[in-house]
């Protein structure tokens, strides 16, 4: 919680039980040049470089003005960011200036960048992103609130839903991903599927520091880290998570998160 007087930052603390104030930190800081040798802090008790050592510093050395939000997520889960990216893009106004086949199929507020190129065939409904420098294959299905970031290529025939995609990933062909997070560089083999819902249509779970953690989405595919590859084939079960450089082999059913 936040402590302020005459529009300043007078205090920050951590999830107090008796609140100063009901000022929350949403997290979001331009700190003054000086403070890029501040960041060599030490270890907290909980074994992490803490930014609110930063923070406290820069209160006390320069000051902290208070800018108030009218609208603030927490995106410290992946099902959160998925939110986030979908209150963004609700706000997407139609706007293409990169490559477009004449036979591709744009509908509502689609975005694509400079630099990016659709191939005849795909079919992108908004609202969704399409950064600079991506290539939408032919016959691709792109839709509900998706971001493809820089440089990602989604291949033939690969169907790709309400999803946030970073930079430099490919889902080459053949593939379908669903509600999910896949982080930079990811390779999913061809016919790579995500699955997205439970039978019994309850909320997806995913595992969050140990334990098991309801996302409250009913729909919510799988977590993605850097640099993983899956094999062709391969079926992701809801709610998986694959970390950073994580491999899967031909055909293979995922059905707990994979460590690298």
């Amino acid at each position: 919680m936040v402590s302020v007087a005459d529009g300043l930052v007078t205090d920050i603390v951590e999830k107090p039980s008796d609140p100063p104030s009901s000022l929350a930190n949403a997290g979001a800081y331009v700190f003054p040049a000086a403070a890029r040798s501040w960041l060599d802090v030490p270890e907290s008790e909980r074994g992490e470089h803490e930014i609110t050592d930063v923070v406290d510093r820069a209160i006390a050395e320069s000051g902290l003005s208070v800018v108030r939000v009218s609208r603030w997520l927490d995106v410290g889960r992946p099902w959160e960011l998925l939110e986030a990216n979908e209150w963004k893009l609700d706000e997407l106004e139609r706007d293409v200036r990169g490559e477009v086949a004449d036979d591709a199929t744009l509908r509502g507020a689609v975005v694509v960048e400079a630099g990016a190129t659709v191939e005849p065939g795909a079919v992108i409904e908004g609202p969704t992103l399409i950064r600079a420098d991506t290539h939408v294959g032919p016959n691709a299905y792109v839709r509900g609130r998706t971001l493809l970031g820089e440089a990602v290529e989604v291949g033939h025939s690969v169907e790709i839903k309400n999803s946030v995609i970073m930079r430099g990933t490919s889902v080459p062909h053949l593939s379908y991903v669903g509600d999910s997070v896949l982080g930079r560089s990811v390779n999913l083999g061809a016919g790579t599927t995500v699955a997205n819902l439970r039978h019994d249509d309850e909320p997806v779970q995913m595992t969050v520091k140990n334990e098991r953690v309801s996302t409250g989405r009913r729909k919510f595919g799988v977590v993605v880290g850097d640099g993983a590859k899956t094999g062709i084939d391969t079926s992701l079960n809801a709610g998986v998570v694959l970390d950073s450089g994580a491999r899967t082999g031909p055909g293979e059913r995922v059905l707990r998160d994979r460590p690298k």
